[in-house]
């Protein structure tokens, strides 16, 4: 088979999986707002455009031949989630958000794409070993032992997953949740969503970075200059240089 051939079909093949990860993953929004984990109505107190919150928060992998993404679900994102059933209170919301506050929550699907497209993904265990977070300052994170997590969490997260593995079969039952600390030793957030900063994920060989605050988060900023609107998060017009307020 010619070379040129060969390497169309892998692109076909990885652009495939990666328009699939795409759509489970905007399911996934849909499915936390419509499963009733929570048993309990919420309001809608966070205005969020979830689509730019899930583009900012998932990264994948550029590897030939994966179907690997990792995505960082940080606190924001399960309070809008929670605050999408009507006629909760703010303490509702609050109550289900403490549950998940004390921990960075990172979910993994590491799979490897065969020659006829199939995909071999990575357990749990498998993953555990070669997973860790790194802060703004340098410092190495490594996920939490089952015994180190609240059982409210632990009840939280067994109630969410068979919701992944129902909508998404086989690409939900391998999405596997990793909890680390949510602070460092110096008391510090390893990754706030609102705030300047920065962190990583490294997976096996490969590391994910995020960015922050997210500009999804952020009401727009508009430039004085061309008017353009922009990513809250910007600091200067990407398109003439203008510094933002």
């Amino acid at each position: 088979m010619p070379s040129g051939h060969k390497g169309g079909v892998t692109m076909k093949k990885r652009m495939v999986i990666k328009n699939i990860n795409a759509r489970w993953i905007s399911l996934v929004v849909v499915g936390l707002v419509l499963s009733g984990l929570t048993g309990a109505p919420f309001a809608d107190t966070v205005k969020i455009d979830t689509n730019a919150l899930i583009h900012e928060t998932q990264k994948m992998s550029d590897k030939p031949n994966t179907s690997t993404m990792v995505w960082w679900a940080p606190e924001e994102f399960w309070e809008h989630s929670f605050s999408q059933n009507p006629g909760a209170t703010e303490a509702q919301v609050e109550e289900m958000v403490a549950v998940i506050r004390p921990y960075t929550i990172i979910i993994v699907v590491d799979g490897t794409i065969g020659p006829f497209g199939g995909v071999t993904f990575k357990s749990e265990p498998e993953i555990r070993p070669i997973i860790q977070v790194r802060d703004g300052r340098g410092n190495i994170h490594r996920p939490l032992g089952e015994e180190s997590i609240n059982v409210d969490t632990r009840n939280f997260l067994s109630a969410v997953r068979p919701v992944f593995a129902n909508m998404m079969g086989p690409l939900g039952e391998n999405m596997h949740f990793f909890l680390f600390p949510s602070h460092n030793s110096a008391g510090e957030k390893i990754a706030d969503a609102t705030k300047e900063g920065s962190f990583s994920l490294k997976l096996g060989a490969e590391e994910f970075a995020w960015r922050l605050p997210l500009g999804s988060l952020l009401p727009p900023k508009i430039c004085p200059t061309c008017g353009a609107k922009l990513s809250g998060a910007y600091k200067f017009c990407p398109w003439d240089g203008t510094k933002l307020e």
